[in-house]
């Protein structure tokens, strides 16, 4: 939902969209037909538009392999409660990530990754361990 406001706003939805969003302005995949009042408003607006674009493409490339590395290790976890534990800090990293990316945070940005990516880590020695030793 957050991609598609943006791009409402920056004119890049597709043309026959200009009949549900009319004070939108023109659609047209690209937004180069949307007359904006100002550069600078053109500029954030599709800067606004860059940036959701990225944090839908870095959940595509991060949360996948999460729940992949979740699910498998569920079956042979070696400690249930690190399991849960790694699992809450997954989503919250992922979530933090989001929130920061949209708001412009940093180094919260990148905390939620780390905090992301190395509990998706933990998980998969924790589902390794418990195949290996139970």
């Amino acid at each position: 939902m957050m991609t598609g406001k943006h791009r409402i706003s920056a004119g890049g939805r597709p043309p026959e969209d200009s009949k549900l969003f009319p004070k939108s302005g023109v659609q047209d995949f690209s937004g180069d037909s949307k007359v904006f009042k100002t550069p600078e408003k053109e500029k954030l607006v599709k800067a606004k538009l860059t940036r959701a674009l990225r944090i839908v493409a870095n959940d595509l490339e991060n949360i996948p392999i999460g729940l992949i590395t979740m699910w498998g290790s569920l079956f042979c976890c070696y400690n249930v409660n690190a399991h849960m534990a790694c699992t809450a800090g997954f989503t919250l990293g992922r979530i933090l990530h989001t929130v920061s990316y949209e708001l412009e945070l940093q180094p919260h940005r990148a905390w939620g990754w780390g905090i992301g990516t190395s509990t998706s880590c933990l998980l998969a020695v924790n589902g390794v361990l418990g195949a290996l030793l139970l």
